[in-house]
């Protein structure tokens, strides 16, 4: 599995497909293990590209730069695969992400890209608030334990025999963000957006109250953005992201998405 050193810290990540490059940012909870399906799946068209954050899956569990997380934890995971792709010498991107993982993809597109001089070529963005209250978060928090009993497996698979540790050092992050109020993505980066972007979820999405509002306002400070909303989830798991609770229908969407954009570049 490759490996390597960003910002004195060992980072796994893995790749799979040639053509142009699409770069997943895990969700919480979750590593790169976990998208296993969607790399294989993307890796017919595009050179798919994902990995695992700072002391999460297979990467170091010595994690440097508190600061930079406590400031804007899903900024410093953008970065983090900002600075991967230029490692690897890739200069243009598309992004996919879930919850946390879209955030850190829109920052991908609206501030870390731009800095570094890389193009994002459009994100698809599932299943996120980008706003996020205090309510929601810990209501959201107080889940999780039911999910670890059906899910433990998984997580061990993702991070190793101290996935126990890994998942419970990240609630604790977020129940300290909900402590202090919350957390609201900046308009200012949904506004630098260039690149088309597609929001994708299911309106029974119960980690996600008022979703369809949600998007309706991201998808009017984001320049060039579209939205797809299942009525349904499809998976008796309703609090699977929409990615995961019906995949043949999020697959359609961004098939549609990817070929949209193909079409424009001709």
């Amino acid at each position: 599995m490759p490996k390597l050193d960003l910002g004195n810290q060992e980072l796994f990540y893995t790749e799979k497909g040639t053509g142009e490059t699409l770069l997943i940012y895990p969700d919480h909870l979750h590593a790169t293990r976990g998208y296993e399906r969607e790399i294989d799946y993307f890796a017919d068209r595009f050179h798919v590209i994902s990995f695992d954050y700072p002391g999460t899956g297979q990467s170091t569990r010595d994690v440097k730069y508190q600061d930079e997380q406590q400031f804007d934890l899903w900024s410093y995971w953008s970065d983090f695969g900002t600075h991967l792709l230029m490692e690897l010498g890739i200069e243009s991107a598309y992004a996919m992400g879930v919850g946390g993982g879209a955030r850190a993809a829109l920052f991908f597109a609206g501030q870390h890209s731009r800095l570094h001089r890389l193009t994002a070529k459009g994100v698809i963005a599932d299943s996120f608030l980008a706003t996020l209250d205090a309510r929601t978060m810990h209501r959201a928090l107080d889940t999780r334990e039911h999910y670890y009993v059906r899910q433990w497996r998984l997580l061990q698979q993702e991070h190793g025999e101290d996935w126990r540790e890994v998942v419970d050092a990240d609630t604790a992050f977020l129940r300290r963000v909900a402590g202090h109020g919350g957390y609201h993505l900046h308009e200012f980066v949904l506004n630098s957006i260039a690149c088309p972007v597609l929001l994708t979820g299911t309106l029974q999405d119960p980690l996600r109250p008022r979703l369809a509002e949600e998007y309706a306002r991201v998808a009017t400070l984001v320049p060039d953005c579209s939205l797809y909303l299942a009525s349904t989830c499809g998976h008796p798991h309703i609090e699977y992201p929409f990615m995961w609770s019906d995949p043949a229908s999020f697959r359609a969407m961004a098939d549609l998405f990817f070929l949209q954009r193909d079409r424009q570049s001709c």
